[in-house]
């Protein structure tokens, strides 16, 4: 019959082979096929589809403006076409966010879970608090990356869902705008005046350049707001998340990341016991 001691010893190397096991061969298979990583999947597409039209809005945009007869509007297109540098960042970022739910989960359960585990039996055979750290560390580590984006994405979702109806309604002003500046441009019968169209097709009074930059001044002032709206989304939501899940992982196992001991501080610890056991014998001698 085993010891008390080595029962406990036994029960855990179990455990932990259990939760290796099932890591490797179950959580691998099954929890990328799940609704909640396909929705958020399909969320990170939705946010890169998007940054692209954004991206394409500006873009035409900023050629419709730098069409126009006058010379005043070459700031405000150059402007708008130096957006396109934040959408680019953003797009990697996407992409990253992306590959990160597509192999980053399957990786984490497949090789890291295990791995941590492995480490974990390891500690418990040996005895040995580096591994057992290690362990913990590696396990905490995984799961944050693991959960990351799926996280962040459906909370997005619920929480940005106005901020994200901004973004498209700026979207969909800036194609307008667009749209009716090369309407303007369009050769015609019309004896009108570019000003006198564009005043026509956007309903309101636009007699010289001044008056059309001021309605733009408007749409790069949309589109700055929006531009920062999806860098919080895309980039810093999922940035807040990580920490936010690696404490609740700590909080909510109790998880208490054991610290090896130097050599020095095991040095000193003999020390103050031999100096503790000379002053006893002094003191019987006495």
């Amino acid at each position: 019959m085993l010891s008390a001691k080595h029962a406990k010893l036994t029960r855990n190397i179990l455990i932990l082979a259990l939760i290796g096991v099932f890591s490797f061969f179950v959580l691998t298979a099954w929890l990328p096929e799940t609704k909640f990583i396909g929705n958020s999947i399909e969320s990170v597409e939705e946010s890169s589809n998007t940054v692209m039209r954004f991206s394409a809005a500006t873009l035409s945009t900023s050629l419709a403006i730098s069409a126009l007869p006058d010379d005043f509007a070459t700031p405000l297109a150059d402007t708008l076409a130096d957006m396109n540098i934040y959408f680019v960042g953003i797009l990697v970022i996407l992409f990253l966010e992306k590959i990160m739910i597509q192999y980053g989960v399957k990786l984490v359960f497949a090789v890291v879970i295990p791995v941590a585990c492995v480490m974990g039996i390891l500690s418990v055979g040996f005895k040995k608090d580096l591994l057992k750290g290690l362990a913990i560390r590696l396990s905490i580590l995984g799961l944050a990356v693991a959960l990351v984006v799926p996280c962040s994405t459906h909370i997005t979702n619920y929480v940005a869902e106005d901020l994200t109806a901004y973004v498209e309604s700026t979207i969909a002003d800036t194609e307008d705008g667009a749209d009716k500046l090369n309407e303007a441009m369009e050769g015609g019968t019309e004896e009108k005046t570019i000003f006198e169209k564009l005043s026509d097709l956007f309903q309101t009074a636009i007699n010289d350049v001044s008056n059309l930059m001021l309605r733009f001044q408007n749409t790069i002032r949309k589109c700055m707001n929006s531009i920062a709206i999806l860098i919080l989304t895309n980039c810093l939501m999922p940035l807040i998340n990580f920490f936010v899940l690696k404490w609740i992982l700590k909080e909510t196992f109790h998880i208490a990341i054991p610290m090896p001991q130097t050599r020095s501080r095991r040095r000193s610890d003999s020390d103050s016991g031999s100096d503790a056991a000379g002053t006893e014998l002094v003191a019987a001698g006495e």
